[in-house]
């Protein structure tokens, strides 16, 4: 019993493990592309467990889905209340969860698997694009308020 207690266990054994998983999630993944092209995508928990991805993978789209779904309730993408006509935007909150975001993708580069790096990557994308149209929708409204028309500011047509 002693003996098994003192077994080690070398980093290079973790390593191959880890880097055994990690081509396996990546061959589900694209065994998963394929049928889902052929068919609908099974949905809830069925397709959580259909991907066979680890418990690991689920956290972080989790918090990918959570920093994504804050943002865009900061840009206004999302009604805060049901019924509500108007939106409120964050301009400063939405830009640190993209900055965030931005950061999440700097810091696990290499470690993310093609669907979890190309679902950050389009998130980003896509909260910038609206980020910046906000922005200017921001500074316009800022404008109006003040008393100054934004297009007057523009100059003449075809110029």
């Amino acid at each position: 019993m002693a003996d098994e207690e003192r077994k080690i266990i070398t980093d290079e054994d973790w390593k191959a493990r880890v880097q055994r998983e990690k081509e396996e999630t990546q061959r589900k993944a694209e065994a998963e592309k394929s049928q889902a092209s052929g068919g609908e995508a099974e949905s809830g928990a069925a397709s959580q467990e259909a991907q066979g991805g680890g418990e690991g993978d689920d956290l972080f789209m989790s918090l990918l889905g959570s920093l994504v779904t804050q943002a865009m309730y900061a840009l206004g993408m999302v009604p805060q209340q049901e019924g509500q006509q108007q939106v409120q935007v964050d301009i400063v909150t939405s830009k640190q969860l993209i900055e965030m975001l931005r950061m999440l993708r700097d810091k696990t580069q290499g470690n993310l698997t093609s669907e979890e790096s190309g679902q950050l990557n389009e998130a980003i994308s896509e909260l910038q694009r609206v980020f910046v149209t906000r922005q200017q929708q921001v500074q316009e409204a800022k404008l109006r308020q003040s008393g100054v028309n934004p297009d007057d500011l523009k100059g003449p047509q075809g110029q």
